[in-house]
């Protein structure tokens, strides 16, 4: 294929995005707008899978302007995936958001909406394509402040309190990205992203070490790690359940990108900075899906599930940053595969993902409620919808054979293959096995936390009377991308050698196009599948030879001691996860209360009880509610210098421009 026929794809996709957002200004254009949103996020999807199918070299450059600081647009195999991923994903989400946002236009105004998810879109695909630190945080910074108004889309206190929580700690983040840059680039943000790992040669260890913890507090904060997650769980409920696909299916994966591009250009970091990595990592995954277990707001659940498996990719990542360094910065097969593991299992996370934030917004919709305590009986009225949902949330427990399990799969293997090396210490055997526990331990609550949100919602009898208890002709337009998405997870899952194998080249061709590449698994996906379908067959034809030798049952009503049996004495999602929740008490912060009424005065023992429990995150607690007594401590300091008078100030700001240059020079 040309080039050309690429470049001009790509001017296509990122100017119909920015065309989309000029036409959703205008008045009763929301439909055109989100058609040619539509057809650009396609036209992005189809420039990256053809790059990658047709392998065109190791970088394309799509546009240089030397005039405005050396700005590069460009794409190479790694932000290809992501173009493709970001791209795909999207038009799915815009379909769905065509009809969703219809029924909440009494609350949202769509038009805006409209204008700042264009700007969103465009946002993500411009970091994917910045080939310099200017235009990087240019799109970085288009693409936190659309998300920041879209969170506040509905006006609500409680939203623009959230917004506000993420406005903060997103551009703490793009001020230590900044402060990285310039660090690598010796107070330049001119540089390209090739001369990386040249500019940090140049470094001394100290100054080196500064730039990687600015990196990881950046990239790590955007991506929601623990302890500076604390935006995450508060603005993906609260934002159009659209746009919360968007942010926790692919804004994430943009900082997973941000953080790739930096360490896969600028080769080996100090070893123990690679172990922090992976804490923080494995930290973030067990404390996710532990309040994912907990959480009985649906979307909550799901923004915890997002933290989870950031955990679990940062933890591949620091475990591939650890494997290079003990190489002497070189690349190697394992560490090639690992960073393959990670980057498979976020395009499996940014997919299913989607798909689950998108159910939810069908289950709200039904249930006018993000609370699980009020669902329950969906699949008896919406069979179609709980089949996709039922889908993905299989693909989200990382069970076989969907795309998630042979990535985490690989990356157990991989964790086995550290252990087994000789030059490993005891102290980082110990910490490799404690990751390895944890790993099981969090997927093993991921599974909970995924049958509690599906069993909860669409199982049982109905709580509360479901709205419009059927599958209309707009229900089924938001439920067929549900069901596209949970498709491409089979599909994930079946090519997963092949894809793995393919991320692994290109992994290979940005560090070290000299290291050979190990096979990523030893046993094919489609031998796994095969087992998977022929086990599963096999299991129905013996259940059904087996139930007809049996007499025929009777069906006969539950003994229900004369009372009748209804909505309340099903579990609900806090009773659900009471083992869970009990067994963790010490690491969570909850205040619980029972109150119990004597129906009859005389008689305690017949009593009415009232049940409430609050769960607040302890990291907010312990961490952040102290620290802003501090912020605000030292605000009321400072405020005493405000004197008003215009003469102090200059006095200040020359002082401050003196010490500045003393600094410089």
């Amino acid at each position: 294929m040309p080039e050309s026929y690429l470049i001009y794809g790509v001017y296509v996709s990122l100017l119909g995005s920015l065309l989309a957002a000029g036409l959703a200004l205008l008045k009763n254009s929301f439909r055109v707008s989100n058609w040619l949103l539509l057809f650009s996020t396609l036209v992005g999807c189809l420039v990256g899978a053809a790059f990658l199918i047709f392998n065109v070299g190791q970088s394309l450059v799509i546009a240089k302007l030397p005039t405005l600081l050396n700005a590069t647009l460009e794409l190479n195999y790694l932000s290809a995936i992501f173009f493709a991923l970001v791209n795909g994903v999207a038009s799915l989400v815009v379909i769905f958001g065509s009809e969703y946002l219809q029924h909440y236009k009494k609350i949202y105004n769509l038009n805006r909406v409209q204008f700042l998810t264009s700007l969103f879109v465009l946002g993500m695909g411009g970091v994917l394509l910045a080939g310099n630190a200017i235009i990087f945080l240019f799109f970085w910074e288009m693409m936190s402040l659309a998300s920041f108004f879209l969170v506040m889309s509905d006006g609500e206190e409680k939203s623009v309190r959230a917004a506000f929580i993420y406005l903060v700690m997103t551009h703490l983040g793009a001020a230590a990205i900044l402060g990285g840059f310039l660090i690598l680039g010796n107070g330049s943000l001119a540089f390209t992203f090739d001369g990386l790992a040249a500019a940090q040669h140049n470094l001394s260890p100290g100054m080196l070490l500064v730039s990687f913890l600015l990196f990881l507090f950046g990239f790590g904060s955007k991506a929601g790690l623990i302890p500076f997650h604390i935006w995450l769980p508060a603005a993906h409920p609260q934002a159009p359940t659209n746009i919360s696909a968007l942010m926790s299916g692919l804004m994430l994966k943009i900082a997973v990108y941000g953080f790739l591009k930096v360490v896969l250009i600028a080769g080996a970091w100090p070893l123990w900075t690679t172990v922090l990595v992976m804490i923080l990592g494995i930290a973030s995954a067990f404390f996710g899906a532990l309040y994912a277990v907990i959480s009985r707001d649906i979307k909550r659940a799901l923004a915890y599930s997002s933290i989870e498996n950031m955990g679990i990719i940062f933890t591949m990542l620091g475990a591939a940053l650890y494997v290079m360094n003990k190489n002497g910065g070189k690349t190697s097969s394992l560490a090639i595969l690992i960073f393959a593991y990670a980057i498979f299992h976020a395009l499996n996370h940014a997919i299913f993902k989607t798909g689950l934030f998108l159910s939810s917004g069908v289950i709200i919709g039904k249930f006018h409620s993000k609370s699980l305590e009020v669902m329950g009986g969906l699949a008896r009225v919406m069979p179609l919808f709980s089949g996709a949902f039922l889908i993905v949330i299989l693909a989200a427990s990382a069970l076989p054979p969907f795309g998630a399990f042979y990535g985490e799969w690989g990356f157990i293997r991989a964790l086995i293959s550290l252990l087994q090396r000789h030059d490993l210490g005891a102290m980082t055997s110990l910490i490799f096995l404690v990751i390895l526990s944890l790993f099981a331990l969090t997927s093993g609550l991921a599974i909970f936390a995924m049958v509690k949100i599906f069993g909860i919602s669409m199982l049982g009898k109905a709580r509360t009377e479901i709205q419009h208890a059927t599958e209309d002709h707009g229900e089924k337009q938001m439920i067929y991308p549900i069901a596209i998405l949970g498709g491409v997870m089979i599909l994930t899952g079946i090519f997963a050698k092949d894809i793995l194998l393919s991320i692994a080249r290109g992994v290979q061709a940005i560090m070290d196009p000299t290291v050979a590449t190990a096979p990523a698994v030893a046993i094919s996906s489609q031998e796994v599948f095969g087992i998977f379908v022929s086990l599963l067959l096999g299991s129905i034809i013996f259940y059904k030879l087996f139930q007809a030798n049996e007499h025929k049952e009777r069906k006969y009503q539950t003994w229900d001691c004369g009372q009748p049996i209804d909505a309340s004495m099903e579990y609900t999602a806090t009773a659900f996860s009471a083992p869970i929740r009990f067994f963790f008490l010490s690491l969570l912060q909850r205040d619980k209360s029972i109150v119990a009424t004597p129906v009859v005065a005389t008689n305690r023992w017949i009593a009415k009880k009232s049940f409430s429990m609050k769960l607040t995150s302890a990291w907010q607690e312990k961490f952040y509610k102290p620290s802003s007594k501090v912020v605000f401590w030292l605000a009321d300091k400072i405020r005493l210098i405000h004197t008003g008078r215009i003469q102090y100030y200059l006095l200040l700001l020359l002082g401050t421009i003196i010490v500045t240059l003393m600094i410089a020079l």
